[in-house]
């Protein structure tokens, strides 16, 4: 008889233990994260792997991200060195872009030297997600 009163006793003593352990949702959980498209660009404006022509010592060129763009937007980065010498030519800092489309302005270009042009571009918002970099080449040569 008295292993009848313990049994009850026993499982409801069970079920609020089980019960109490239970991990509570307060609303603090961060939302996952979602994944970010791998970064997939073009240039237009500008052959990318080949030999361009630039007629002044600036030039413009638009990237065109064609993946979905990251909600933080993509950075910039230039490489410009010249061809074959390989001594670094300084640029401005490309602006951060929220737009698939921007323009990017290669300036200080001497007139019939070739450069290098190595262009980086990633996610401002997820620092791992990286195009691979791209390169062309630029020569100014000035119309007579």
């Amino acid at each position: 008889m008295l292993l009848k009163t313990y049994i009850p006793a026993f499982l409801l003593l069970t079920v609020v233990v089980f019960a109490s352990c239970k991990k509570k949702n307060n609303g603090s959980d961060a939302p996952p994260s979602t994944q970010e498209e791998a970064l997939v660009y073009s240039f237009q404006g500008v052959e990318e792997g080949a030999y361009n022509q630039a007629l002044d010592s600036t030039f413009t060129f638009q990237i065109k991200v064609t993946s979905k763009l990251p909600q933080g937007g993509v950075g910039t980065k230039l490489n410009v060195v010249s061809d074959p010498a390989g001594v670094g030519l300084d640029q401005s800092a490309v602006p951060d872009s929220k737009t698939a489309l921007y323009s990017v302005t290669l300036s200080h270009l001497k007139e019939l030297k070739t450069y290098k042009v190595t262009v980086n571009v990633s996610s401002l918002s997820n620092s791992s997600n990286t195009a691979s970099p791209k390169i062309f080449y630029i020569t100014n040569k000035k119309p007579l």
